[in-house]
């Protein structure tokens, strides 16, 4: 299985968590008042005295009216970044970064399932460019709910055969498919009088995506958080490699599995830019963890194998640099 974090939509022009601090901060002030306001400025203070703005949300109220702005306002600076993504790669024929990864983690497998806590949509947008079928827990496109049995109908290959004493049987496979579970929500979801839905028009209801801080750990035990958290978790349990890629280990719902799994010694490979204090500290002395990440210049990998560190002129912390230098 694949885990993505935010440093591979960073690498693509979609905003970071410090970019997207500073956007907040300049539109949220225009948006409330009173106590609101002054909430607000408490996390603000947070942030201009150096602290990171995941730990800043933290000490936000998870009830507070506060995170509908938040997310409106998240759900615009990203949602308008990745237009621009989607025209390029359309248009233009720009190809993302993990397009030509996916056929070498399909090769031997008919399910490839990826976990991500990023709301953009570039990992969907990277599978359906090289003709990869996903299924997200959503029946239908442009008004689809929440129904992930049925959406499985979607990859299901039912073909005649012809058994040995002449009779005709049925043998039912699966197409290649990338499986994408999204445990923190995704732009195109939505809660409509009720019901979970998905629609790639943006519509005036509340979106389903969740914030950093407290507020995730109320919403993550809701549907269809629930699902994916829980479906991301199984999928970790039962993993016999995992590829980490672009994330910072800095969510506790996932890493309990996770860091357990780590710990029972699966092989894993990191690639990301910069290896976070979390991801050292819970990898360092695991030589089953294989991390590539950048070294003293963006022109020179850092490279750590069996405890090990070598050191390359290369850019393989990029993934389109590893892909072209290491996989190719």
């Amino acid at each position: 299985m694949v885990l993505i974090g935010s440093g591979l939509s960073l690498s693509e022009g979609i905003s970071g968590m410090w970019q997207l601090s500073e956007y907040l901060k300049e539109q949220i002030p225009k948006l409330v008042s009173s106590e609101l306001l002054d909430e607000w400025k408490l996390i603000e203070d947070k942030i201009d005295k150096g602290m990171g703005f995941e730990d800043a949300m933290a000490s936000l109220n998870q009830d507070s009216e506060l995170i509908g702005h938040i997310v409106s306002e998240t759900a615009k600076l990203i949602g308008n970044e990745e237009k621009e993504i989607f025209k390029s790669v359309i248009s233009d024929n720009r190809q993302l970064s993990l397009s030509p990864l996916l056929k070498h983690l399909l090769f031997n497998q008919n399910e490839l399932v990826i976990v991500t806590p990023n709301y953009d949509r570039l990992i969907e947008l990277a599978c359906e460019s090289v003709g990869i079928d996903i299924i997200t827990g959503f029946n239908s496109y442009y008004c689809g709910v929440h129904d992930p049995d049925n959406e499985n109908n979607k990859i299901r290959v039912i073909n005649q055969k012809r058994n040995v004493g002449g009779g005709v049987g049925v043998r039912v496979s699966l197409k290649k498919h990338v499986k994408i579970l999204k445990p923190h929500g995704s732009l195109d979801w939505y809660e409509v009088k009720g019901d979970v839905i998905r629609t790639q028009t943006k519509i005036n209801a509340r979106r389903l995506i969740i914030t950093p801080g407290t507020s995730k750990f109320k919403a993550g035990y809701q549907q269809p958080f629930d699902y994916h958290r829980e479906s991301a978790n199984k999928s970790i349990q039962k993993a016999k490699a995992i590829l980490i890629i672009g994330y910072g280990f800095n969510d506790e719902q996932l890493e309990v599995h996770l860091i357990k799994k780590l710990c029972e010694g699966i092989p894993a490979l990191i690639i990301t830019k910069d290896l976070t204090s979390n991801a050292i500290r819970i990898c360092t002395g695991l030589n089953n963890v294989t991390s590539v990440s950048v070294g003293e210049n963006n022109d020179q990998t850092k490279v750590c194998i069996n405890g090990i560190e070598t050191k390359h002129n290369a850019k393989w912390w990029s993934l389109a640099e590893f892909i072209e230098g290491v996989l190719i």
